[in-house]
């Protein structure tokens, strides 16, 4: 991959109750790209085009997102419990594919000086 065709994604994660204490992990076309601590910013490059995007957290995961990115773009995803922690037991018995929620909150192209 060259720096002409990356494109890169930005994990953010805000302060939730939820899940204080626990890390996210993240994974894009089903390899594992890292871990999201709560308020944490993970940066990943990879190569531009069509990408699915999945967070997961033990036993509960977020339906996947696909993204489509052009080159030297920068798209900023939030990672976020849906439930929070007062609805925990209905989401562990029922919630577990939709526990997390992926959310596209910026796009910008990166331009060269």
């Amino acid at each position: 991959m060259t720096d002409a065709n990356a494109c890169t994604i930005r994990f953010v994660r805000a302060s939730q109750y939820a899940d204080w204490l626990r890390s996210y992990e993240l994974w894009v076309n089903g390899t594992s790209v890292g871990k999201l601590a709560r308020n944490g910013v993970l940066e990943i490059t990879l190569p531009a085009g069509a990408c699915t995007i999945e967070a997961t957290i033990d036993w509960g995961r977020s339906q996947p997102l696909v993204v489509r990115t052009t080159p030297g773009q920068t798209v900023e995803i939030e990672v976020r419990n849906r439930w929070g922690a007062w609805a925990a037991l209905w989401a562990i018995s029922f919630g577990k594919n939709s526990y997390l929620v992926l959310t596209e909150v910026e796009r910008k192209t990166n331009r060269s000086a």
